[in-house]
C-alpha cells in the first residue's frame, strides 16, 4: 500500500510544477498585452487596440476575455 501513497505524492508533486509554469505562462501573456496596448483592466475604458479584457478574480487570479481580433 505504501506503493501506491508514493506514486500518488510523485504526481501531486508534479502537478504543481506544471501549475507553476502554467501561472508564469499566464502571467507573461498578460505582461505582453498590456505593454503593446493591447488589453485593458474590467472597468477600463477600451482604446481602438484593445483586443482583450483583464479581470482580477476574488481569489486573486487574473483572466483574459477576449473582445475583438485585431486587424
Amino acid at each position: 500500500m505504501s506503493t501506491q501513497g508514493d506514486e500518488g505524492q510523485e504526481s501531486a508533486g508534479e502537478g504543481g510544477q506544471s501549475d507553476d509554469a502554467e501561472r508564469r505562462a499566464t502571467e507573461k501573456f498578460i505582461s505582453d498585452l498590456l505593454a503593446r496596448g493591447e488589453a485593458v483592466f474590467e472597468g477600463e475604458e477600451p482604446t481602438p487596440r484593445t483586443t482583450h479584457v483583464i479581470k482580477r478574480e476574488d481569489d486573486g487570479r487574473l483572466t483574459v476575455r477576449r473582445l475583438r481580433f485585431s486587424r
